[in-house]
């Protein structure tokens, strides 16, 4: 009769343990998932101007580079600017100025990022 008391507060402290646990560990949980929410990317209103130096040989290239650049989300215009039309110009909200470079890089050639700024 004496383990069986004993038994019987340890399963007892143990469904206590556990109910006290439980609503914690979703808590937690709820916390962890809005920190993931609040991390993530909140789109600007406020157009971003790229100027962007790409090495490119041929006419193809700069039409290529244009077209790669049109693709990405958020841009608006894109244009060659510079005396051998060496500058890839991008305007748009929200333009992830690294993955454009990292496009380009791979797909036309040499990119270094000239200036971001936003425009008026």
């Amino acid at each position: 009769m004496h383990t069986y008391i004993h038994m019987y507060h340890y399963i007892n402290g143990i469904l206590a343990s556990s109910i006290i646990f439980i609503p914690h560990f979703i808590i937690f949980i709820l916390y962890i998932l809005s920190l993931g929410v609040s991390r993530r990317k909140k789109k600007s209103n406020m157009k971003q101007k790229v100027v962007l130096k790409v090495a490119m040989k041929c006419q193809k290239c700069r039409t290529r580079s244009l077209e790669v650049a049109a693709e990405q989300q958020g841009v608006s215009f894109v244009g060659l600017e510079g005396n051998e039309k060496e500058k890839v110009v991008v305007i748009g909200d929200g333009i992830d100025v690294v993955k454009l470079a990292t496009i380009l890089r791979k797909k036309v050639g040499t990119t270094e990022i000239i200036s971001l700024a936003e425009q008026k």
